[in-house]
């Protein structure tokens, strides 16, 4: 019977130590942290191979020209999702629904003016992993390739963070985060491939930016998806795919013309809320111009303002040690936010053409 092997305290301390020296060797030969995260391996830092320079320019939009291409929007026979599509499809795009519920979509379908390029609808569950990559199959089959993701499927749990049971947090992580990921995971592959340029977008509502109301679960899901637009956005920058996080604040969820909807209830006047189809707009000129941050409702600037003061005032007014401060000094800073900021000095006639 073979020996089974005692790990000593100090072997595991010694191989942390170890570990920590050749991770910091690593960062030193970089020019930056992006360097680091853009996929170059382990074994190519550890043998001093120069790591490319990080980027000095902003990503061109990969989906300049969207007419002819085709979008999947998860999510899409109502509301957000069908304003969405219904902007790709006036774009001249192919259009692929994601629905879950056969009456919706019944009422989705008449948006689409006759004679566009073509509109498919898929039922499709975003949790299930194995349905992506039939999904993709589908899209592929009936439309050829695919190039705009949109991850528009979300679960407005609104219970505390402090009170929600595990279900409440299982049904959010699942829809509001692990589902991006399946999507991803699906569909990344297929852009690489056939490498006409394509783009990914994520609705992560403003909730992921300022967490102003008690609804800790929603909340923190929608900073998660947040989180992995930006991270895509590093690990993608030297590629033509592009990838934004959509934070929209409140969008009517009816489609129809005005005096069309439910009137609403005594004493109160038409919702002041974003149409669903402007927002839609709003959301294809930020995959034209491949924004990184697609934000629609101006009226939550001064909140943001306020989140990154707060960041910035609970910074220790202190000097680091300067040896530490060298060593981070790479993985300080994140290239993708210079870029956006010099990216948006470009001042554009609208904001939905």
């Amino acid at each position: 019977m073979a020996r089974k092997r005692v790990t000593r305290t100090s072997d595991v301390a010694g191989s942390i130590a170890e570990d920590r020296r050749r991770f910091l060797e690593g960062m030193a030969l970089s020019a930056g942290a992006f360097a680091l995260l853009s996929g170059v391996s382990q074994s190519a830092r550890a043998q001093r191979v120069p790591l490319p320079p990080p980027p000095t320019s902003p990503q061109p939009p990969p989906l300049k020209d969207v007419a002819g291409k085709t979008a999947y929007i998860t999510a899409s026979s109502d509301g957000i999702g069908l304003g969405i599509a219904r902007a790709c499809s006036n774009a001249g795009m192919k259009v692929v629904i994601g629905y879950r519920n056969e009456q919706r979509l019944a009422q989705a379908l008449p948006f689409f003016k006759p004679g566009n390029a073509g509109v498919h609808a898929i039922k499709h569950d975003v949790t299930d992993r194995d349905g992506w990559v039939k999904l993709l199959a589908q899209i592929k089959g009936k439309f050829g390739n695919l190039h705009l993701l949109v991850n528009n499927a979300g679960a407005k749990t609104l219970a505390k963070a402090s009170e929600a049971k595990v279900d409440d947090w299982d049904n959010a992580v699942a829809v509001n985060f692990t589902a991006i990921y399946n999507g991803v995971a699906a569909c990344l592959p297929h852009f690489k491939e056939h490498g006409e340029g394509a783009h990914i977008v994520t609705t992560c509502s403003m909730g992921g930016v300022v967490p102003g109301f008690q609804a800790g679960v929603y909340t923190a899901t929608k900073i998660a998806a947040v989180g992995m637009m930006e991270a895509l956005r590093v690990e993608l920058e030297g590629t033509n795919i592009g990838t934004s996080a959509y934070c929209p604040g409140g969008v009517i969820t009816d489609n129809r013309p005005p005096e069309q909807r439910k009137p609403p209830p005594p004493g109160r006047g038409p919702s002041p809320m974003m149409d669903p189809l402007e927002a839609g707009e709003r959301v294809l000129n930020g995959v034209r111009h491949n924004d990184l941050f697609i934000f629609t409702h101006p009226e939550f600037r001064s909140g943001m303002q306020e989140r990154f003061d707060a960041y910035m005032a609970s910074v220790p007014d202190e000097t680091p040690p300067p040896e530490r401060a060298k060593a981070e000094q790479v993985i300080a800073h994140c290239p993708i936010y210079p870029l956006e900021v010099t990216h948006r000095k470009v001042k554009r006639k609208s904001y939905t053409a």
